[in-house]
């Protein structure tokens, strides 16, 4: 088909990047893809990371509808626009995959409009005060229809029902049998209409994007695949259903695991290979292993200091923001809640004190340094930059900025230090697949690999949030690919 050769053009400008035929759909899609999940309209860091990707070779864009609110499609849709305006893509060179199904933010506030007037969407799943959940037509041609202006598209390459087995979690339906039953209708009545979107233009595949597509098929909320694909196959024998997409990593391997599908004799890779289906892989990096995160990654370590050495730190902190207070904060010139507020700023070396142990990963921390911690003692800063100019003055801030920046950095390195030594073990089990050469990838890089080199996988969706992420990710489909992926994959990994 014509998408397939422009496609190929477009790769072919990019030969180190590896790329896979998304099932039969026929498109050829690079084998990682740029994760939207985190990405948002007017984050000047992700609009250049989206163009980057775009022009190292990565092909394939996955978002949905309540990603950041809707701001991720706006922010794919500014830059694809911009991209094919100037000449260096086209629209048919890339692949753009949204989703639909979730009620929250603005669309629960739309929901909640038109149940109070009376003429509700029909059919939503209740499963929170503030989420809810529908795949129901009347919703989905709504949500398409947002999508794509969102989206600045006049179709979507192929669109997924979003964790529909929120209906099987939250249903007020108590019997098991009668609930699936009502499961699957809705998910026909879904496909019906999608169809019909086909029929009109608007999209061009669908699918399903589903957390429960690998589990046991005797956990209340699993999807079969097997009767995912009658319901398509009963519908028309040229139904346009097409892609699935999952979670799967180096620790959850229920999709090459569990049998579930065929009467337990086939595992839903299996099956979904054997369908011709493409197979988006979510999740990668970030396990869920007894209601824990682990993430699969490497962390950066910035400053090497003891424990000790961090002690005196905060010591020296609380010695500088006593200082400030009893100087400077005390005596300017604003309301006694203003002055509370600004002193309650400038407590960051109380606050390290008692929480520091609290932090449980890099990763944590470093959420709350960026969007807690550094605005604070940044507030605190201008504020008394404001009130006094002079030397002295000057010298204490800029002294304070320093310290704060070397012990936040010092602490997150700490944790990262921690995190690094406990990635050891899983770096040399995955070594004994790996050549010299894959060997030297960071974990982020390896746990990749070791999906993309499953024949079954289509694309591994990554999320990238700024350019060095591009750049790891880059690496790794360099890297090419491992041999008998088999020997590895049904392992169950998290033992040992």
């Amino acid at each position: 088909m014509e998408k397939t050769s422009q496609t190929n053009s477009y790769l072919q400008r990019y030969p180190e990047i590896k790329y896979k035929v998304l099932g039969k759909t026929g498109y050829t899609a690079s084998i990682c893809g740029f994760g939207s999940y985190r990405i948002d309209i007017g984050v000047k860091s992700h609009e250049i990371t989206l163009s980057k990707a775009l022009l190292s070779g990565i092909n394939i864009i996955d978002t949905s509808a309540n990603y950041s609110d809707g701001g991720s499609e706006k922010l794919i849709g500014k830059i694809v626009k911009e991209l094919i305006e100037t000449d260096k893509i086209s629209r048919n060179e890339i692949l753009i995959v949204s989703k639909g199904g979730y009620i929250q933010g603005s669309n629960f506030d739309l929901a909640s409009q038109k149940e109070s007037s009376g003429k509700p969407f029909p059919e939503i799943t209740k499963c929170a005060p503030d989420l809810w959940h529908c795949i129901h037509p009347e919703f989905l041609e709504d949500q398409i229809k947002r999508s794509l202006e969102r989206l600045n598209l006049e179709r979507i390459d192929i669109y997924l029902l979003h964790n529909p087995e929120y209906f099987l979690t939250y249903s007020q339906i108590t019997e098991d049998e009668r609930r699936k039953k009502e499961y699957y209708r809705r998910i026909e009545q879904a496909f019906v209409h999608l169809e019909k979107e086909v029929s009109s233009g608007r999209i061009n595949y669908y699918g399903i994007s589903s957390n429960t597509f690998g589990l046991p098929s005797d956990k209340s909320n699993f999807t079969s695949l097997e009767k995912v694909i009658a319901i398509a196959n009963n519908i028309s024998d040229k139904n346009r259903f097409a892609v699935v997409q999952f979670p799967l990593n180096l620790f959850e391997q229920g999709g090459t695991l569990n049998k579930n599908n065929v009467n337990g004799t086939k595992t839903f890779l299996q099956l979904a290979e054997e369908s011709n289906l493409g197979v988006l892989v979510n999740r990668p990096l970030n396990a869920i292993v007894k209601n824990q995160l682990i993430r699969l990654a490497d962390f950066p370590v910035t400053e090497n200091r003891n424990e000790n050495e961090i002690i005196e730190l905060m010591d020296d902190l609380s010695k500088q923001e006593e200082n400030l207070i009893n100087k400077y904060a005390n005596f300017i010139n604003v309301t006694t809640s203003e002055r509370k507020n600004l002193i309650d700023c400038l407590s960051l070396a109380q606050i390290l004190k008692v929480n520091r142990h609290s932090f449980t990963s890099a990763g944590n921390f470093k959420e709350v340094k960026i969007y807690h911690l550094i605005p604070r003692a940044n507030f605190a800063i201008n504020i008394l930059g404001k009130y006094f100019d002079d030397e002295n003055a000057v010298r204490s801030l800029r002294n304070y900025a320093v310290t704060v920046n070397i012990l936040l950095d010092s602490i997150q390195s700490s944790l990262a230090n921690k995190q690094n030594e406990k990635n050891r073990h899983i770096h040399q089990k995955l070594d004994a697949y790996l050549k010299d050469e894959q060997k030297k990838l960071s974990l982020s890089q390896k746990s990749v690999l070791m999906l993309n080199s499953l024949y079954g996988v289509s694309s591994t969706l990554v999320g990238m949030r700024n350019d060095s992420y591009v750049d790891d990710i880059i690496g790794s489909i360099k890297s090419g690919f491992i041999e008998n992926p088999s020997e590895f994959w049904g392992k169950e990994f998290i033992k040992g």
